[in-house]
């Protein structure tokens, strides 16, 4: 009592000294990392043109489209990550700040008029349910005006959100026409002349015959070439732009996955075949019996204690169940307990809990009651998801205990407009046919049966009417547990890979390390700030971000946990600035280039040497024991047979004259010698206006593109965000 006396009286001074360290900590972060508070860009995730893009309103505008797609859309909003998001919303604030300025050049603009008539023109508004008319059942630009008045008046807290997401949408939509505007006043600048046009077409279906042969370059040994540092210089200065780089970052990693040990899997064998027996179990004094998993009377229960996923039996047929489980569990009865047994790196423990004879098709009927924003909110009903289930509740009372009104229910209350009218008669359909709810009631309850079961389409009362047919079909209680390393294992694994990162730190080869050490060691380059997955590795923001820190040295090295299923040691093996690359780090990329180079000037200088004045190219290419190949090329051509991608080679072919023999021309393989035999000129066109309106689609089309890629190339763009996601 004393010691806490003590520390009562002294606690002021601990929070004031914790409080201390804490700030101390806090402002060393801070300057330590350039963040500081007290700088003008700490809160800027980027910008463009001289605009500042702001923390807060970014990260504002990503938490209001995330919203917008979980309302919209739950299941692609699911799927889509934080970093994704932001990588959209940067895209966006790009356009808008560089085509901003544009719009206020041109003096383009949108009325209140323009407005309205692009809303009332949308699709997804149109479709709405709410802004139809109750009449007609068409949609109404008075219901619309009616809604938008309506939540800018109230004072309700969800309304005045409603009208938040209405002045977005509608800035949204704005911004959307000031775009089309801007675009469509640039297609409309677009033009082709006709003799272009004309040229064009001369050009893509002129038809050139050709021969050629190519001395390539691997047929000189690269150790042949001298290659000085001169050469690398001059080459390096004359094809700079060549070598600019785009912020990226290499590194080598080795992974360590964490997988269960034998030891672990015979432990949880072990557990399930416990459940095999009955337990003996003592509480405070107390003795009592647990059944096992074979003699538990209510084995779901039984089974959704021990499993480690939901327990769903459905009834399967023999045909449904894959070797050996389909030829084991079809010889037995109710009660029969099989396993352990392993299927797709999980352990199984499976009781046979019913047994039916499954037909092949059912004849049923049934009343569909829909609610406000079912099947994904294309519901025309109006009602209530309450309402609707009081109403199904009434409905399925009154057939339960008059079958006879079912048709005549149907028809007044089914929003199956199809069956509806058919006293809600659906024929006969087989297994599948129907949603899995519905499908479920038909194929496994008895004919005359009536239930009601839920689906996305709303609530179904069915009536089976007649089956056919008869499957053996059991019903299977599968006690499910997943095959997954044990704590031990993954801290024995954590140390192979700490063991391994401490030696990387002491030696300057990383890749040999590995090698000696058992391991295997991957690269992996051009990792952007702001991507989140990496090739061979997968998706790991954290890594990114640790590898794009201004803090983190050439050469460093860390352990990062990959979805919990590995551990990968990193190190940063090279830093590609946003800028020319300097000689040291584009060497190897140089040399080869210079040595290329060098081969081209050798080959062409040894062909040049035995062309004479009358030599044909199957004499010059028998001087060098090639086999002249034979081709018809246009300006479209991209390669040549045997040897590949050649442009230049193809681009002079088709300049030169029929009859002629090129000099040798350099090309990305080796060093070619061209004749041209023929040139088939195309049919000529009456006119060639068909010919420009298409040159001027493809270019219209692909003017939004280039447009705002030219825009950015021609901005002074910082992109921080790599330090916030």
């Amino acid at each position: 009592m004393a010691t806490l006396e003590r520390i009562r009286q002294r606690s002021g001074l601990l929070l004031i000294v914790i409080g201390l360290a804490m700030l101390a900590f806090i402002l060393t972060d801070l300057f330590s990392s350039g963040n500081s508070m007290f700088r003008n860009d700490a809160n800027n995730v980027g910008e463009i043109d001289g605009k500042k893009v702001d923390y807060r309103e970014f990260t504002a505008r990503i938490e209001k489209r995330i919203e917008l797609l979980q309302n919209q859309n739950p299941q692609q909003a699911a799927n889509l990550s934080r970093t994704a998001v932001a990588n959209q919303i940067w895209t966006e604030y790009q356009e808008e700040y560089l085509l901003t300025d544009n719009f206020e050049d041109l003096g383009i603009e949108v009325t209140s008029k323009e407005l309205m008539e692009r809303i009332v023109q949308n699709p997804q508004i149109q479709q709405q349910e709410g802004f139809r008319d109750p009449v007609t059942g068409k949609f109404s630009p008075a219901k619309l005006k009616e809604y938008i008045d309506q939540i800018r008046t109230n004072t309700d807290e969800q309304a005045q959100k409603a009208f938040e997401q209405w002045i977005g949408f509608e800035d949204g939509t704005r911004e959307q026409i000031l775009k089309d505007k801007y675009l469509n006043a640039v297609r409309k600048g677009i033009y082709m002349p006709s003799t272009l046009a004309e040229l064009d077409y001369q050009r893509r279906n002129e038809a050139t015959s050709i021969q050629f042969f190519g001395l390539e370059y691997s047929s000189i040994a690269d150790s042949n070439i001298s290659v000085s540092e001169s050469d690398l210089k001059a080459y390096y200065k004359s094809h700079k732009e060549d070598f600019k780089s785009d912020n990226s970052r290499e590194i080598a990693f080795v992974n360590f996955p964490v997988e269960a040990s034998q030891k672990d899997r015979n432990v949880l064998r072990a557990d399930l075949e416990s459940y095999k027996q009955s337990q003996v179990i003592s509480n405070r004094g107390k003795t009592d019996t647990l059944p096992s998993f074979a003699t538990a009377k209510d084995d779901s229960t039984f089974a959704v204690g021990r499993s480690d996923r939901p327990v769903n039996p459905i009834f399967r047929t023999k045909k449904e169940f894959s070797a050996p489980l389909d030829s084991i569990l079809f010889n037995e009865e109710v009660g029969f307990v099989y396993g352990p047994y392993e299927q797709n790196g999980t352990f199984f423990l499976s009781k046979i809990s019913k047994i039916i004879d499954k037909p092949d098709s059912v004849q049923a009927r049934h009343i569909l009651i829909s609610y406000q924003g079912a099947n994904q909110g294309r519901s025309q009903s109006t009602r209530p998801p309450m309402e609707a289930k009081n109403l199904a509740d009434s409905l399925l009372a009154l057939v339960k205990e008059d079958s006879t009104q079912f048709g005549a229910l149907a028809m007044q209350y089914s929003d199956d407009p199809g069956s509806g009218a058919k006293g809600g008669a659906l024929g006969w359909f087989k297994p599948g046919q129907m949603v899995p709810a519905f499908n479920d009631y038909s194929f496994y309850h008895k004919v005359g049966d009536i239930g009601m079961v839920i689906s996305q389409f709303g609530l179904h009362i069915i009536h089976i009417q007649d089956q056919k047919g008869a499957n053996k079909a059991i019903k299977l209680i599968d006690i499910v547990r997943e095959i997954e390393p044990s704590d031990a294992t993954r801290d024995s694994i954590y140390n192979l890979a700490t063991v391994f990162a401490a030696k990387a730190n002491d030696t300057s080869d990383f890749a040999a390390l590995a090698a000696s050490m058992g391991y295997a060691a991957r690269p992996a380059a051009g990792i952007e700030p702001m991507q989140e997955s990496i090739l061979g590795i997968g998706s790991n923001r954290e890594m990114v971000k640790w590898i794009h820190n201004d803090e983190t040295p050439l050469g460093a090295i860390q352990i990062f946990s990959q979805d919990n299923s590995s551990y990968v040691v990193t190190q940063l093996t090279e830093i590609r600035p946003e800028d020319y690359l300097p000689l040291d780090l584009v060497e190897d990329q140089v040399k080869a280039e210079v040595i290329n180079e060098k081969k081209a000037t050798q080959l062409s200088e040894q062909i040049s040497s035995k062309m004479g004045a009358n030599i044909d190219i199957a004499s010059l290419a028998t001087a060098f024991s090639k086999t002249v190949q034979n081709q018809s090329i246009n300006f479209g051509t991209a390669t040549l047979t045997s040897y590949g991608t050649e442009p230049t080679v193809i681009g002079s072919a088709t300049a030169m004259a029929p009859g002629s023999l090129s000099q040798p021309i350099a090309g990305e393989r080796g060093v070619y010698v061209v004749y041209v035999n023929s040139r088939n000129k195309p049919n000529e066109l009456n006119n060639y206006d068909s010919e420009r309106i298409r040159v001027e689609t493809e270019m219209a089309n692909a003017a939004a593109t280039r447009v705002v890629e030219s825009l950015k190339n021609e901005a002074e763009i910082v992109d921080s965000r790599k330090k916030f996601f």
